[in-house]
């Protein structure tokens, strides 16, 4: 494997017809096709949702392999490297669409929600009578929408997908990772600060670049991040790229040079000096150590 591969659905690299809107279906279909195991992968711009009603294995999240037990919820949103290794068979839902949309809604109706959706999320369930089981209905209406696409089908189905998100993070409202964000027009800045970052990183704009998209000064933009997320623009600007830069050592089988060179780095002698400076470690001792951990 070259690079991190993108995928539509996994194995699909090109844009099905449901691309605008989502696509549901069983675990077991495509999870069976490939013996249970889907390598690393991510998708651009597509949220995945799982309700995982039996069976057992791991999640792959970034560089950290989960255990998980039905009856549980995967979350999974877009840009995050995952991958499966179940044991055996396993059942239950899966449903794949476009962020965006779902970001718009959360923007509109609970904009404090919309950090806790940016980021991946695992939710332990109950063991439900299905009558008490509040998702089962959700998944069920989501996929007689996508397979009989009746008037307005979308709009409908984006709207069973923003109460599935909800009863999703009251299952998980109390759980570690959950914390409650404010409304106000600090945080919602912070967003939009965190938004530019996840698409412009690689092109390596300034903190004034940033500050000018957002409106706002480079001094703003300091103190904002300072009293919202307790560290300074260029450290987020720097972890993000941290960030980058492990998930494609770690899963992709790229040169360094070429690794640095999709970061944006002329300079790979830059790049490695820039990655030991945040890890303690060169790209290669991070690589060898990755696939060390991994045998």
């Amino acid at each position: 494997m070259n690079k991190i591969p993108y995928y539509a659905l996994y194995g699909e690299s090109t844009p099905p017809v449901w691309h605008d809107s989502l696509h549901v279906e069983s675990i077991s279909v495509r999870s069976g096709n490939y013996n249970w195991e889907i390598a690393a992968h991510r998708h651009d711009g597509l949220l995945q949702m799982l309700y995982l009603q039996s069976g057992e294995g791991e999640v792959l999240l970034d560089n950290q392999w989960v255990q998980v037990k039905a009856p549980c919820l995967l979350y999974i949103p877009e840009q995050i490297v995952h991958g499966f290794a179940w044991n055996g068979r396993v059942d239950g839902h899966v449903i794949t669409a476009v962020q965006h949309p779902l970001e718009n809604i959360v923007q509109v109706l609970s904009p404090g929600l919309l950090p806790l959706i940016q980021k991946p999320c695992i939710v332990t369930l109950p063991h439900w009578a299905p009558a008490d089981n509040p998702l089962e209905p959700l998944y069920r209406a989501l996929y007689e929408e996508y397979h009989y696409r009746a008037r307005e089908h979308v709009a409908c189905s984006m709207s069973l997908l923003f109460a599935l998100v909800i009863q999703m993070l009251r299952l998980c409202e109390h759980t570690d990772g959950m914390p409650t964000h404010h409304h106000d027009r600090r945080s919602q800045q912070i967003i939009a600060f965190r938004e530019l970052v996840n698409r412009h990183f690689r092109e390596h704009l300034s903190l004034n670049d940033y500050a000018t998209r957002l409106g706002i000064t480079v001094v703003t933009l300091g103190r904002l991040c300072q009293e919202q997320l307790g560290m300074t623009p260029m450290t987020l600007l720097n972890a993000r790229l941290i960030l980058e830069a492990k998930r494609e050592l770690a899963h992709s089988s790229q040169s360094i040079k070429q690794i640095a060179h999709g970061m944006g780095y002329l300079d790979v002698g830059y790049f490695s000096r820039f990655f030991r400076k945040h890890t303690q470690l060169s790209p290669s001792e991070f690589r060898l150590q990755d696939q060390t951990s991994r045998q």
